[in-house]
């Protein structure tokens, strides 16, 4: 399958551009590190299916849901300044998926987005780092909800749209804007969406070239 079809690609970033979600639970790891390893362990999990969900929404998680204490501001900015300086470096170091160069450069004359659950100030300067930037319209991420950033997208541009991602928040992205979605298994960690044959999927990127 390719997109000719389409006027505007929509890239999740982990574990569409970067192979990074295993780097990304690592990090979640030793932010967490000094809480108890059950609850961590539970929590770890929860987070591999909810891959693409903002760290803001996911730390509120952990505290309220895993750790049962509430909402407790002073552990709040500690987990997220925790994991934050841990993302900023694996970004540097994570290896991007196989066939993404190629990809890009074969769909150059389309509309390329980023939509990411990651921080998008990061994200902006990792892109900018790596020489990425000039690919993309625009790199989205949060504390802005990856339903509102395909809504915003798809508000802005006219003609088709399509959304590779590989994470159920990037499917459920796509259904609330009502354009395609593709998932691309390879570097997903969700299982249940791999055994899942109802929706288009993809191994790579390579499969679009």
């Amino acid at each position: 399958m390719k997109l000719e079809k389409y006027d505007t690609i929509i890239l999740d970033c982990d574990g569409v551009i970067f192979n990074s979600n295993l780097l990304k639970i690592e990090a979640f790891k030793a932010a967490l590190s000094e809480y108890d390893e059950k609850i961590v362990h539970g929590f770890i999990e929860y987070f591999k299916k909810s891959f693409g969900s903002s760290r803001y929404k996911l730390v509120k998680v952990f505290l309220e849901e895993f750790l049962e204490c509430g909402f407790n501001e002073v552990l709040y900015r500690s987990i997220l300044e925790k994991y934050s300086q841990g993302c900023i470096g694996l970004y540097q170091k994570a290896d991007l998926t196989e066939y993404f160069i190629e990809f890009i450069e074969f769909y150059k004359d389309k509309s390329l987005y980023v939509a990411s659950g990651s921080d998008e100030e990061e994200l902006i300067e990792v892109f900018e780092n790596r020489d990425l930037k000039k690919n993309f319209v625009k790199i989205f991420g949060s504390p802005k909800a990856k339903n509102d950033i395909v809504v915003d997208i798809v508000n802005s541009q006219s003609g088709s749209f399509v959304m590779i991602g590989d994470a159920l928040t990037d499917k459920l992205a796509a259904e609330n804007s009502k354009i395609d979605f593709i998932f691309m298994k390879d570097y997903s960690t969700n299982i249940d969406m791999k055994k899942d044959n109802s929706f288009f999927s993809i191994n790579n990127l390579g499969d679009l070239i």
